[in-house]
């Protein structure tokens, strides 16, 4: 018989201790065990005793009840990175595991409220991705923006076009200079979420990346986990996606309206106005094939000219876009008086920077949060775990606020 706390999870771990970015000797010299033992622990051969277990919460700055709490029961399948080759692996491991946090908490809140449903319309696509031309992505930009009914115009705010249409989207501040976004989809919840690395992203940049993001749930419907590993695929991948959103942010129509010259008094005088980087106007710009590679190739030089290429003009007043699907789900259960103000930090057992960072509240914000519009279900009643015993207790919602 293993001994050791009941319910413990090794799984749990294993998340705790690579989004904290710890390899495991490292983890094992702050509790004062092997690195064998966790490897242990991780693969659910041994069980931690509760004091080693309270070193890890406390090594690990989580709450000693997120170990004992079963791991989400499925994998991420495929996930869109922007650079597998530059991005390191620790990075990505870091924002894989709050992948599963978000799909636990879009699970807890969907099953007391209703979400919009996801509006992507089906594209008529080829099967291999090799195929998917320009001209099919400006058509399929040009299609998602007219059943949205953002006409031809700015989008006054990209997030809140995405989330309207079901798709939530998560800002993290992963400590990665390589990672700019990210997109996969949950099968067993149905979604497609998007997130966004704001670590040192403008406001322009990010609601690219958000765009960009967008284009895989788009396009990339067939691709495969092989597929988007494969070098050159990834790069055809990639490229369509820049190419999306592009086409997106700012339809061929508009751009040869509004760009009678591609140049950088242009495009400065517009950034403001359409919300994208002078770097991503230029790019646009040789898209839609109003300047040569040449041409393209001094525009940059003459951006380094005048110092724009490592900061833009304006980017230190354009305010960053933010999430609210989640954000207004936990005001609406939080407003209906059935909740606390911590209810997700008893059900998920997450620190409680974590969630905050994937609602998108600050603390504050979570103190002060008011009334929206989601329709709160019949509320369920929160359960916790003993540690020793394993055994589940019940709280009868009366004991819940």
């Amino acid at each position: 018989m293993v001994k050791g706390v009941a319910n413990f999870s090794g799984e749990k771990l294993t998340e705790a201790r690579l989004a904290s970015g710890l390899r495991k000797n490292a983890l094992a010299d702050k509790i004062g065990v092997t690195s064998m033992a966790i490897t242990r622990y991780e693969s659910n051969q041994d069980r931690p005793t509760l004091n080693n277990l309270e070193a890890i919460a406390v090594a690990l700055a989580f709450p000693v009840e997120f170990f004992t709490r079963k791991a989400w029961p499925e994998s991420l399948g495929t996930v869109f990175w922007r650079d597998r080759v530059a991005e390191t692996k620790s990075a990505r491991e870091m924002t894989e595991q709050r992948m599963k946090w978000l799909c636990e908490l879009f699970w807890t809140l969907e099953e007391e409220l209703d979400f919009p449903e996801q509006a992507i319309p089906e594209m008529d696509l080829p099967d291999d991705v090799r195929l998917i031309s320009p001209s099919i992505i400006e058509d399929c930009a040009s299609e998602l923006r007219r059943q949205w009914q953002l006409r031809s115009a700015p989008i006054r705010d990209v997030i809140l076009s995405v989330e309207n249409a079901g798709i939530p989207v998560a800002m993290l501040n992963i400590p990665s200079e390589k990672q700019d976004g990210f997109f996969f989809r949950s099968p067993l919840l149905k979604r497609g979420f998007i997130g966004v690395n704001v670590h040192s992203a403008t406001a322009a940049r990010a609601r690219f990346d958000v765009a960009h993001e967008l284009g895989h749930l788009v396009l990339h419907r067939k691709v495969t986990t092989e597929q988007n590993r494969d070098p050159d695929l990834h790069k055809i991948i990639e490229k369509q996606a820049h190419r999306f959103a592009g086409a997106f942010l700012f339809p061929k129509e508009s751009f040869w309206d509004e760009v009678a010259i591609p140049s950088l008094d242009y495009f400065y005088a517009l950034k403001k106005r359409w919300g994208m980087s002078i770097a991503a106007m230029i790019a646009r710009a040789s898209d839609l094939d109003m300047i040569d590679v040449e041409a393209k190739r001094r525009l940059y030089i003459s951006m380094n000219r005048r110092d724009w290429r490592q900061s833009e003009p304006f980017d230190d007043v354009m305010e960053m876009e933010r999430p609210r699907m989640l954000r207004r789900g936990v005001e609406a259960l939080v407003s209906s008086g059935d909740y606390s103000h911590d209810f997700l930090e008893h059900m998920l057992s997450l620190p409680r920077n974590e969630i905050l960072q994937l609602v998108g509240l600050s603390d504050t914000a979570m103190k002060n949060v008011g009334s929206v519009g989601y329709l709160p279900k019949s509320p369920t009643v929160v359960e916790a775990t003993d540690l020793e015993t394993g055994q589940v207790v019940r709280f009868p919602q009366r004991f819940r606020r």
